[in-house]
């Protein structure tokens, strides 16, 4: 990433305050104003590769901010939102990012959703002192970025799990005979660090022979030279992480080129349009998708947002609505306020650094006042009281761990005949306690 991505207006003027901005009475900033609205954004796949599911999640972050403001907002403060498109392309989300904070002067935002684009935003947010979410981006890379220098506060979450996990499930169906039963697999993949992240841990996860590992470019057209090179080790199975966009094109030359192999598929194509419209082509394949437990609030926020649910639509709702919570919770509308509460409101049973026996037995004798979607004023009301907040989310217990990101159940999918998906097999978050790795120089964490 060029180094003039990571100079922003915040940065210079937080330089140049001990010079004179400090002895100005009365002068605003975004972390230190404390009345009128408090200014936070979203940088959401509006179009691009990942629109087919950015305007649902886009629908969720103000579903979220309508609920957070009908209960009085953070501190009796109204959230003000400010949506921008990130095309998913990692420029434009800069672009959007830096007017977000220099213009906008956001505290935080919801976003992004590939793991390509969170990335360059998330090695600069400690430095702005933003605090940002993500609502999809799953690479285990983003465990271990968003530290500040002293690494004592990280300024990057996410709603949605490590991909970690997704590698293991996805090797899971490569490996046993009651689905693919492979020998020898190619791995196919998007060339981001998405795509790379996810096939090297299904590739770690898959017992057979790994044949190939070809990355493609999302900006092509033609990809038969691509399938070429996937199939040159002729591979029983093919694990292809992908998006909908390209991954139309690819499996229909699949299927014209007579290359034969069964396919497992990430959940990044877990697009119902992309499996139906395809479903000739999809019938048969499986997929690994997160499958997070149905809370009060899921239910609640079907409800609410009706037809504009979306794959991670859900995770985008509750990135918002935590961050809100932090800031009741911290009793100040900054990044670092939200930073250094919103694990508390997610799982206050935990504590800061609890080892992987004490999750276990917190998780059977949970503490703390449940919380759900659209409760914010019974949540703020709680908090004024001194109680602990436990949110149970749209998209799951949302139990951030230390590198502040949850664990999820998982699910091994088929496509059907008609293009829908029957789910096979219920894989629980116990499955993966003591298997993930991430954040604390690679140090196994407790990721319930």
């Amino acid at each position: 990433m060029s180094e003039n991505y990571r100079t922003t207006r915040r940065s210079v003027l937080r330089a140049t305050t001990a010079a004179g901005v400090a002895g100005l009475v009365g002068v605003p900033t975004s972390a230190g104003a404390q009345d009128g609205p408090i200014q936070m954004g979203s940088i959401l796949p509006i179009t691009g590769e990942l629109s087919a599911y950015g305007s649902g999640m886009q629908e969720a972050v103000n579903l979220a901010v309508q609920d957070v403001n009908d209960a009085g907002g953070p501190l009796d403060r109204e959230i003000e939102i400010n949506n921008t498109d990130s095309q998913t392309v990692p420029d434009q989300a800069i672009q959007q990012y830096q007017t977000l904070v220099n213009e906008d002067n956001i505290i935080g935002f919801v976003g992004a959703a590939s793991s390509g684009v969170s990335v360059p935003l998330a090695q600069q947010v400690a430095d702005d002192e933003v605090m940002q979410v993500s609502n999809a981006s799953t690479t285990p890379v983003l465990a271990n970025i968003g530290y500040n220098e002293d690494e004592t506060v990280k300024y990057f979450a996410r709603t949605a799990p490590n991909d970690a996990q997704q590698g293991i499930v996805m090797g899971q169906i490569l490996n046993e005979d009651d689905y693919v039963g492979a020998d020898t697999a190619a791995f196919l993949h998007v060339a981001n660090p998405y795509g790379e992240g996810l096939a090297q841990n299904a590739s770690d996860a898959f017992e057979g022979e790994t044949t190939e590992m070809v990355a493609y470019d999302p900006q092509a057209t033609d990809y038969t030279s691509t399938l070429d090179s996937v199939f040159a080790g002729d591979p029983d199975a093919v694990g292809f992480v992908g998006y909908p966009g390209n991954g139309r094109t690819i499996l229909e030359q699949w299927s014209n080129g007579g290359y034969g192999g069964e396919w497992v598929l990430s959940e990044g194509l877990n697009s119902a349009e992309f499996l139906q419209e395809l479903s000739d082509i999809t019938a048969g394949m499986y997929v690994a998708s997160p499958d997070p437990e149905q809370t009060d609030g899921a239910d609640a926020f079907e409800e609410k947002i009706g037809d504009a649910n979306t794959l991670f639509a859900p995770h985008a709702y509750d990135a918002l609505f935590l961050m809100a919570l932090a800031i009741e919770q911290g009793g100040e509308a900054s990044a670092t306020a939200i930073a250094e509460n919103i694990r508390s409101v997610s799982r206050p049973e935990a504590g800061a650094m609890a080892t992987e026996t004490e999750t276990a037995t917190a998780e059977e004798t949970p503490s703390g006042s449940v919380v759900t979607v659209g409760e914010f004023d019974r949540a703020k009301e709680l908090i004024a009281d001194g109680e602990d907040i436990n949110y149970q989310g749209a998209s799951s217990p949302v139990n951030l761990n230390e590198n502040l990101e949850p664990l999820n159940q998982f699910a091994i999918l088929q496509v059907q005949d008609d293009g829908s998906t029957e789910s096979l097999e219920t894989i629980p978050r116990s499955f993966f306690r003591g298997q993930l790795s991430g954040g604390n120089g690679g140090q196994e964490t407790t990721t319930e």
